[in-house]
């Protein structure tokens, strides 16, 4: 349990959560708001992960909110607040690392609404933080994601065809090839469109 959450359950102990509300500085405290404090005092991350969002507040000044009528000074209260969110803001900035789907597909008769509304299916992606694995670890786990894969679609991935290879992508402009059974067969670097 983090420092900040402790703190937090000790100085609001004993009120109701009408009342911190009422201190936060909501009038008449609405379902919602009552909800929405619940959700922030269960989430692992203080609800600086949710976006939450109302008229008067957004996530982190929810949390500086709470923090204040839990009795922790405002310079305190910021500091730990910001580090909690340096994690969140990497996860939210980095690149995440995925597999593509390669069946070597060329199109004839297939409508285009269709192979865009099939699209998704050639994009494997991977749990949070997965990105921060290294390189031969993500590999690995890539290589066990593509073994899945041809077992649950044995092979072929409907309008797309049979499967050839997946790409998995660690970076912008590079990617490995990987055989159907996972293992690594070559290597392609490409061009990233900037935006």
């Amino acid at each position: 349990m983090s420092e900040l959450r402790t703190d937090l359950k000790a100085g609001l102990k004993g009120k109701s959560h009408a009342a911190i509300l009422i201190a936060m500085g909501y009038r008449n405290p609405t379902p919602a708001n009552i909800k929405r404090l619940e959700n922030v005092l269960a989430s692992k991350h203080l609800g600086l992960e949710g976006g939450g969002f109302d008229l008067k507040y957004s996530s982190a000044e929810f949390l500086l909110a709470l923090s204040k009528v839990a009795g922790l000074k405002g310079q305190e209260a910021h500091h730990r607040i910001s580090h909690l969110e340096q994690p969140l803001s990497e996860e939210w900035h980095a690149f995440k690392p995925y597999l593509w789907v390669d069946t070597n597909f060329k199109r004839t008769s297939q409508p285009i609404f269709a192979l865009a509304a099939c699209e998704s299916f050639r994009h494997l992606f991977f749990p949070k933080g997965f990105w921060r694995l290294p390189l031969e670890q993500q590999l690995a786990k890539a290589g066990e994601k593509i073994r899945e894969h041809v077992r649950e679609t044995t092979g072929t991935l409907g309008i797309w065809g049979k499967i050839e290879a997946y790409w998995f992508v660690p970076a912008p402009g590079q990617a490995y090839v990987l055989s159907t059974e996972g293992d690594v067969i070559g290597e392609k670097h490409f061009a990233t469109c900037k935006q």
